[in-house]
């Protein structure tokens, strides 16, 4: 496990807020990018435990930490989940810090927010019990928001421009059908499915369509409480963005039930060894992913 000084000195830079950068078509992933955020269950109850993990993907970039808060929509400010002032400014004395100093403010991060630091502390969440308290029955239904903020920090970063930061929204209620995460089982190629774990070949400049194989029970029936108070009875209709590292995609996306995707690998590739990347959001909150890797020859 990290020591705690290398911890809380992770934090320094979300005192710093965010910064701008110029970005490329969306579904290119030529920098730092964190493409998805999955809590298991998608819809907890209060009381439940979850266990959070995140598509994070940097091409040609080395991780340091990967760092995980939560708060309550009470809790959440402009730039996220805000963490006490007092707290952020005890970081600025840290070099000079005492061990038990250190400690101490480390187990404040914690009673803070702080709720991951990976790859040292896996991030998960319990639900506090009462947190739908003071709500009517109807409300209890449909719940409130719980906010994951995920910073990814890579190696060589040197400011706050060089992070990457996302956040999810958790649905906490009392559901009668509550929310399940979406799978990706595979994909198939010109109507061909992959075989699980195979280096996909293709050749360079030429399309091929694309289409994810969603497991089995992925697109659920729920029940919907609409505006006007009645119940309506709904299913998913879920979607699919689609990431590369070169090449032409149609589209960044593609819907359910018809999700299919074209891509043309670069006539040139900077390199032969690539990756597509798949991600499926059912609308409700539930996400899940896909991790082709690829030869291009």
């Amino acid at each position: 496990m990290a020591s705690p000084r290398l911890l809380a000195a992770l934090l320094v830079p979300l005192a710093a807020g965010c910064a701008t950068r110029d970005l490329s078509e969306s579904w290119i992933l030529d920098r730092l990018r964190v493409l998805a955020v999955r809590p298991e269950p998608a819809e907890p109850r209060p009381g439940d435990t979850l266990a959070l993990s995140a598509l994070v993907v940097g091409p040609g970039q080395d991780l340091q930490a990967v760092l995980w808060l939560a708060c309550q929509d009470d809790a959440l400010g402009v730039q996220g989940c805000e963490l006490d002032p007092k707290v952020l400014a005890s970081l600025e004395g840290l070099e000079t810090a005492t061990p038990e100093e250190i400690a101490a403010l480390y187990a404040s991060l914690v009673e803070a927010g702080l709720i991951g630091v990976e790859p040292w502390i896996p991030p998960t969440y319990t639900v506090p019990p009462d947190i739908l308290d003071g709500l009517d029955p109807a409300a209890r239904l449909e719940g409130l928001n719980l906010w994951i903020q995920v910073t990814a920090i890579p190696e060589d970063a040197s400011s706050d421009a060089d992070l990457e930061l996302a956040f999810k929204r958790v649905p906490v209620s009392e559901a009668q059908t509550p929310n399940h995460n979406p799978n990706i089982s595979g994909l198939q190629v010109d109507g061909i499915e992959v075989p699980p774990g195979a280096v996909l070949e293709l050749d360079r400049g030429q399309p091929y369509s694309f289409v994810p194989v969603l497991e089995k029970g992925s697109v659920e029936s729920y029940r919907y409480l609409n505006q006007d108070g009645v119940w309506e009875d709904r299913t998913e209709e879920p979607w699919f963005l689609w990431y590369v590292e070169e090449g032409d995609l149609t589209t960044p996306w593609s819907l359910w039930p018809h999700p299919v995707q074209e891509w043309t690998p670069p006539a040139t590739p900077s390199f032969d060894h690539q990756t597509l990347w798949v991600v499926v959001a059912d609308r409700r909150g539930g996400m899940g992913w896909w991790t082709q890797p690829v030869h291009i020859r």
